[in-house]
């Protein structure tokens, strides 16, 4: 059975402004981490619990956008060829969300335990943390051209993919500071975690892409 191709082309754009809502609170909570890590840098904690607290607000409201999202792609049934690649990224991009909280509540730790780190790892952390906003950032354009000229979506999936190589850099070396310093087991690790964190949500980002891809290939 064949069907309209404007019914198919009206669940897609209803869709993809779903999942436009669902990776822009997503990409609040990321600015609002880098922000905690900042302060975190700049040993500022007092808006340390405000912030733990915005981020989780985003992270309910993107889980609440995916939420919706799936059910638009289940009352969708056959009429969108590509209902599963759009889940595949609702659900890359709600790992994001997730990160982004473990990581604000490792920072809040470190802050009211009063732990400290010396500030050439808490300068790392803060420029990994740039770079992930800035690779999530590239995600989102990439995401909403998709509206307009899946050609270009195409190409901007690549600068995802540069400023996750630029990550995985930033993190290689923070790595080996991390461990090679002087600190106690217990802020090593969780210095780890944290920087394992940041990594992840860059990662994800990058995996995003390969969604859109197809996406925009199949169009």
């Amino acid at each position: 059975m064949a069907f309209p191709r404007e019914t198919e082309e009206q669940i897609r754009r209803s869709v993809l402004g779903t999942g436009q809502e669902h990776i822009r609170r997503t990409l609040e909570a990321v600015r609002e981490l880098t922000n905690m890590v900042s302060d975190f840098s700049d040993q500022n904690p007092k808006e340390m619990d405000s912030r733990v607290a915005q981020i989780k607000r985003l992270k309910d409201e993107a889980v609440e956008q995916k939420r919706i999202l799936i059910n638009q792609l289940a009352e969708s049934g056959m009429l969108l060829l590509n209902r599963e690649d759009f889940l595949h990224l609702a659900v890359q991009i709600g790992e994001i969300a997730d990160y982004c909280e473990g990581a604000a509540y490792r920072i809040n730790y470190m802050t009211k335990q009063k732990i400290h780190v010396n500030e050439d790892i808490r300068q790392g952390i803060l420029s990994l943390s740039k770079n992930v906003l800035k690779t999530v950032t590239n995600l989102r354009e990439t995401i909403l051209s998709l509206n307009y000229n899946r050609q270009r979506a195409l190409d901007m999936a690549q600068n995802v993919e540069v400023a996750e190589y630029a990550v995985d850099e930033i993190y290689r070396e923070l790595e080996f500071k991390i461990f090679e310093s002087k600190l106690d087991t217990r802020t090593i690790l969780i210095l780890w975690s944290l920087a394992g964190l940041l990594e992840d949500i860059s990662d994800k980002a990058e995996d995003a892409i390969d969604s859109i891809r197809i996406l925009a290939l199949g169009a």
